[in-house]
């Protein structure tokens, strides 16, 4: 008779400041799945260390520093579980990967889980939600810690390690992206702006912190800064930024061309992104608006097609979709043609 898998110790590790509105829904979602909560609190003046606390977490007060990697390694520091699994506080844990994360960590050869980060997007975006795979649970081990002052990754320390990293069906379900306001985004996007350029006079030849800083400019309206930054990033060592990041730089870059009108590009590199992930509903999006507009109708339909079939259901304009496939097909003769 065989053994069960001896089980392992789970330790759920955030970070926190003034998330009263978000913390009680992400430590719900937790709730029976993990065996410790550790919060640092970076200084938050709401009741997020009362609610933290009411929730059974073990809060450390930490000062901030405008690093990211430095209060999220505070945190590592404290686990003791087995495995870290990490979140903030405006995410949450499917209930689907509730029942499914201890057969995920009982695996003996693995080191980091790369789960799918699905965060939901304002009700004027194309997309109802965009996906995309981060590790997020991985074996805790103090050699394994953050790197980078923002958008802080583990991967490459686990990867210097030889660590394996393997894909995973875990889905975290992100809110901040479809609530946050004006004001807290600008407040938000000034602090990454200053920790950005920072990180840049240490840096300057980092593909990902121009591709972050290039994204953080987009989102307040500074697209031909942004651009400037995107292109800096594809002109360095993109290697260092695989397939997931390209495919977010690609998209971002064909939705400022197809914005200026430069049809032409903008399909140049939706299609880029469309290598990366063929499964980019948005990029074949912005690919077919972007051939309608220069009456490539062929090609547009095309896209179109591969959109309205995409398994990736994310698109809000359903309607709007069908009525160019109509177009296009009445144009073109019929389906398929």
């Amino acid at each position: 008779m065989i053994d069960p898998p001896t089980p392992r110790k789970l330790s759920l590790c955030m970070i926190v400041r003034n998330e009263e509105r978000w913390l009680p829904g992400c430590l719900k979602s937790i709730d029976g799945v993990v065996d410790e909560v550790v919060v640092v609190d970076t200084g938050s003046t709401d009741l997020s260390v009362e609610i933290a606390t009411h929730f059974g977490a073990r809060v450390i007060p930490h000062m901030w520093i405008d690093d990211f990697s430095d209060a999220r390694n505070v945190s590592l520091e404290a686990a003791t579980g087995d495995w870290i699994m990490v979140l903030d506080a405006d995410e949450e844990l499917s209930a689907q990967s509730k029942t499914n994360i201890h057969e995920v960590i009982s695996a003996d050869e693995v080191d980091g889980v790369e789960m799918i980060i699905r965060s939901e997007l304002p009700s004027t975006d194309v997309a109802a939600y965009e996906e995309t795979r981060i590790i997020r649970l991985f074996r805790n081990r103090r050699e394994y810690r953050y790197q980078m002052p923002i958008h802080e990754q583990i991967r490459p320390a686990i990867e210097e390690k030889k660590g394996k990293i393997v894909a995973s069906d875990l889905t975290i379900i992100h809110h901040g992206y479809a609530h946050i306001s004006v004001q807290q985004g600008s407040i938000r996007a000034d602090r990454n702006l200053r920790i950005l350029f920072k990180a840049l006079e240490s840096s300057p030849r980092d593909p990902y912190i121009h591709y972050q800083l290039g994204s953080t400019l987009m989102s307040i309206g500074r697209r031909q800064e942004a651009m400037l930054e995107f292109e800096k990033a594809l002109s360095l060592d993109t290697e260092k930024l695989g397939a997931v990041v390209l495919d977010k730089l690609y998209l971002k870059m064909s939705q400022i061309f197809l914005e200026r009108n430069e049809y032409c590009r903008a399909v140049e590199f939706a299609k880029e992104s469309l290598k990366c992930n063929p499964l980019n509903a948005i990029s074949g999006y912005v690919a077919a608006i972007a051939c309608l507009s220069t009456n490539r109708i062929a090609e547009g339909y095309g896209y179109l097609i591969r959109v309205r079939d995409n398994p990736k259901d994310s698109l809000r304009l359903r309607s709007q979709l069908s009525e160019l496939i109509a177009a296009c097909e009445k144009v073109l003769g019929g389906p398929n043609s």
